[in-house]
Formats: structure tokens, C-alpha cells, sequence
């Protein structure tokens, strides 16, 4: 997408914002929740879009950096008092700082090695918040995360609120990656995920480009960890396992159609939809989602994103049918 498309881009999204922020004001505390998750998991998918869609690196850390920010928060706000706005952006310094390390190490390696690495990085952090009861609560979960302070002025329920600052929280991040793809960076992760050695003859600086796209996407998982945190009151390692979070995000990715940035948007309220439409039948969740995946990577490797656009395309064609 060219620069100049830029504002039509956020002005759509605000205006999406917008709409659903009126929507949560009247849609009932079970519908809020799913709003809540879904928009938390789709900022995790957009900034994980940047490292794998525009980059080309897939992650499977980054359940643990979720994690990391999640404990963080929790850390911050029930033991040492701290209200959630000020440590909110400690837990995204927190998340970066460890991705960047991560990035450093992980970058050592190439193709499935990378991906191998990460996975073995995510599974040590899992189990580090298994071990690490005095600060993380071990198995039974850390409780008492106090929420998010909500402003006297804004007169409605605190399900509406939560759900209100995830899509914030959703906003803020698709803004921040558009920006981020569009910079010199993100052209430079492009040249990157297209060729890596034509970059590297071509004088790209690969090192630099590789450790803010990994840094980016961990401070924003760092953000929507900490969010989840203080919306659920109660975080256990099981939330933010490799299987779960790290598969889940590459679901998010992959169905909704890599390097768009809104395609995982899409992906991630299909997803987050369809469990809630499979409760009566819980381990059927999984099998959907790989059949799901299964299937788009088959038919449609570009993702929802691909098959809207062309619906779109269509649509406009004159004297024809989408």
C-alpha cells in the first residue's frame, strides 16, 4: 500500500473504532468479553504481523513475551502498588528489552533454525513460570491483579470500559505498525523477508531492521499482556503456553493474511469467534483451528485479507458480480 493511502487508512480505522466503541456501550457483559479478547489478541497478532508478515522471521517466543508482560503487571501493580497507567509502559520497556535479547541471540541462526530457537525460548518460559512461585504464583496462578482505574467521568459498566480500552489498545497498535512498516525500517524489513542476501549486498542494514521489528512486536505484546492481566484480575502459565499463544498467533496471522496488518485483525475475530461458537464441544477447538489453518494455507495462503480484497475488487469492476 503507497504512503499516500496512509491517512484513507487511519481515518477507516478510527471510523471502525468509533463504531465499535458505540457498540460496546449496549452489546451484554458475555458479548464484552469476547470483544475484550478478541480485540487484546488481535493487537497481539498485528504487532507479531510486523516480524513474521513483514519480515519474514516466525517467533514462537512470543507467548512468553505475552507472559512477561502479563506478570510484569501483575508484579507491579498487586505487590509494589503502582497504578496500571504507570506500569503499563514498564511492562512494555520489560517485554522489548527481553525480545531484544532474544532477537540477538536468535538471529545468530537462519530459516528453521530461528523458528526452532524461539520455540525453545518459549518453552524456558513457560516453565519459568511454572518454577518462579514467589513471583509469578508457580501453578495456581498469580490473583488480586488490581484493574485498570477507571476515570469518574466515564459513567459506564467496567465490562464496557475493559472492552473499550482492549479496542484502544488495538488502535494504538495498528496505528504504530503503519507507521512502523512505512518507515525506512519497515522498507528495509521488506528488502529483508524478500532477499536477505540482495539486502545485505545492497548495503540494507539487516541487523538493525530484524532487531526493531522483534523489539516492536514485543513491546506490543508486552502492552496487551499487561492488559490482560489487570482485565483478568488472575494470570496462570497456562495462558501462555506455545502451544496455545504461539500457535494461536500464527493461526491469527495466516487466516487473516500476512503483511497486511488488518488481514490478522480479521483473523483474529474469526478465531476468537469460533471457540466461543464451540463451547459445547471444547475439544473440537483445536482440530478447528488446523483444519482452518490447513485450509487457508491450501486455497487461500493469503489469508481473509486477500479474499476481501478481491470481493472488493469485484464489487467495483463495472457489470460485474463480487
Amino acid at each position: 500500500m503507497t504512503g499516500h493511502k496512509l491517512p484513507l487508512v487511519l481515518a477507516v480505522a478510527s471510523i471502525v473504532f468509533a463504531a465499535a466503541a458505540a457498540a460496546c456501550l449496549v452489546l451484554d457483559d458475555y458479548l464484552l468479553y469476547v470483544v475484550t479478547i478478541g480485540a487484546i489478541f488481535a493487537s497481539l497478532a498485528v504487532a507479531f504481523d510486523v516480524l513474521l508478515g513483514f519480515t519474514g522471521y516466525l517467533s514462537l517466543a512470543h507467548g512468553a513475551l505475552y507472559g512477561l508482560g502479563a506478570y510484569t503487571c501483575a508484579l507491579l501493580t498487586a505487590r509494589y502498588g503502582l497504578p496500571f497507567w504507570v506500569a503499563l509502559p514498564l511492562c512494555g520497556i520489560v517485554a522489548g528489552a527481553a525480545g531484544a535479547l532474544i532477537a540477538l541471540v536468535a538471529f545468530r541462526t537462519k530459516g528453521l533454525y530461528f523458528a526452532v530457537l524461539t520455540l525453545g525460548i518459549g518453552l524456558i518460559g513457560h516453565q519459568l513460570f511454572l518454577v518462579l512461585s514467589p513471583w509469578t504464583g508457580g501453578i495456581g496462578g498469580f490473583v488480586g491483579i488490581p484493574g485498570p482505574e477507571q476515570p469518574a467521568w466515564l459513567a459506564v459498566r467496567s465490562t464496557s470500559y475493559f472492552a473499550l480500552l482492549a479496542l484502544l489498545l488495538l488502535l494504538v497498535t495498528f496505528v504504530c505498525a503503519q507507521f512502523f512498516v512505512r518507515s525506512r525500517l519497515g522498507a528495509e524489513c521488506l528488502a529483508v523477508r524478500e532477499d536477505l542476501t540482495l539486502a545485505q549486498a545492497l548495503g540494507i542494514r539487516v541487523g538493525a531492521a530484524r532487531l526493531a521489528a522483534f523489539t516492536f512486536s514485543a513491546v506490543f505484546a508486552g502492552f496487551a499482556g499487561a492488559l490482560f492481566a489487570a482485565i483478568s484480575s488472575f494470570v496462570a502459565p497456562e495462558s501462555f503456553t506455545v502451544l496455545g499463544t504461539g500457535f494461536q498467533l500464527v493461526a491469527l496471522v495466516v487466516v487473516g493474511g500476512m503483511g497486511t496488518l488488518w488481514g490478522p485483525i480479521l483473523g483474529a475475530v474469526l478465531l476468537t469467534a469460533l471457540p466461543e461458537a464451540l463451547r459445547v464441544a471444547a475439544t473440537m477447538s483445536l482440530l478447528a483451528y488446523g483444519l482452518l489453518l490447513l485450509g487457508f494455507i491450501i486455497f487461500a495462503p493469503k489469508g481473509i485479507a486477500s479474499i476481501a480484497t478481491r470481493l472488493v475488487a469485484a464489487m467495483r469492476r463495472p457489470g460485474s458480480t463480487p
